[in-house]
């Protein structure tokens, strides 16, 4: 398990979206990504990228939102991106995913646009962390449930147009609510930093 985990750390092989997906995608492993709730332990989402290969219940280059409904977004002050790598098998993604509903089925391709996105979600908030590509920058992440607390739509920033998200999915990294300057949580990029933003969001907007 250790050899296939650090093998989301290695350079990733040629997709049909020429680089332009989310998650970096590796045709070698599938890729779990987990959101928890910062300080408890409690998974908020779990994400399943798949590769260039399908099971039975996943496509190939997909990604797959499954979300918990008892956490909701606008009450979560902090959490944590966790990923690990495994072969593909519906029994593994199974066993990661577990009993949580799949919210979101979305493509893995993705266009960056240019500005600031402007969320309709009952529940809305927006967290910020280091960009593992560039330690001088930011990067945001942008979640949205109905009332209910269904994931709707899961949004990033950074400061640039990128192809991935990352350059490499890390293992770990630690996201806090923003914040306006009266304090007050923010959905605005502008307060992460004051740089030009580009978002893609599931599913694409145009």
């Amino acid at each position: 398990m250790d050899k296939v985990r650090s093998e989301i750390n290695d350079s990733k092989n040629s997709s049909p979206n020429d680089g332009h997906e989310q998650f970096p995608v590796d045709t070698r492993v599938v890729t779990l990504v987990r959101l928890v709730k910062g300080g408890t332990g409690v998974d908020l989402a779990r994400i399943v990228v798949m590769n260039d290969q399908a099971t039975p219940q996943h496509s190939s280059y997909r990604e797959y939102h499954h979300g918990n409904t008892g956490v909701l977004i606008d009450a979560v002050t902090s959490l944590s991106m966790q990923a690990a790598a495994i072969q593909c098998s519906q029994k593994a993604i199974d066993g990661f995913t577990g009993t949580m509903p799949m919210h979101l089925d979305v493509s893995q391709a993705v266009k960056w646009c240019c500005g600031v996105y402007n969320p309709t979600g009952a529940r809305k908030r927006l967290f910020k962390a280091t960009d593992p590509d560039d330690g001088t920058k930011m990067i945001g992440l942008l979640i949205e449930q109905d009332q209910q607390g269904r994931l709707e739509r899961v949004t990033w920033y950074k400061t640039r147009e990128a192809q991935a998200l990352f350059h490499t999915t890390p293992d770990k990294l630690t996201f806090e609510v923003v914040k306006d300057e009266n304090g007050a949580p923010s959905l605005h990029p502008n307060d992460i930093g004051g740089w030009t933003w580009f978002y893609t969001t599931s599913p694409c907007s145009a």
